[in-house]
């Protein structure tokens, strides 16, 4: 009898971590500058720009102060423009992304082709 009361413990215990692990999950979130594969991988009302590598959640035609904490409106040569995550350091930035100095008031990360 103890054995099968163990077993149903463990059960419930494997229940419970999963439980706790998917509402971790769900709980983070994803923000602006996180890869993605389909528009629902991004917060609301931004969109998963699939034409950069990864996946990139963003909000296009932003304009300053328009964007979500953590990511700052972008605005390139082209006069589109994009919410980015910011960054103070390439290791602010994910995988294969760096942190953009150069293009603008405030730094960014951005896909950058070498």
């Amino acid at each position: 009898m103890k054995y099968n009361r163990m077993r149903v413990d463990r059960r419930w215990l494997s229940g419970l971590v999963l439980v706790a692990s998917l509402w971790l999950l769900t709980a983070c979130g994803s923000a602006i500058g996180d890869s993605c594969g389909n528009n629902q991988d991004c917060p609301t009302s931004s969109y998963c720009d699939l034409t950069m590598p990864g996946g990139l959640c963003t909000i296009q035609d932003c304009r300053e102060g328009d964007c979500p904490d953590g990511s700052v409106c972008v605005t390139f040569e082209n006069e589109s423009s994009y919410c980015m995550a910011r960054c103070d350091s390439d290791g602010d930035c994910r995988g294969d992304y760096t942190c953009v100095k150069d293009l603008g008031p405030w730094p960014f990360c951005s896909y950058v082709t070498q």
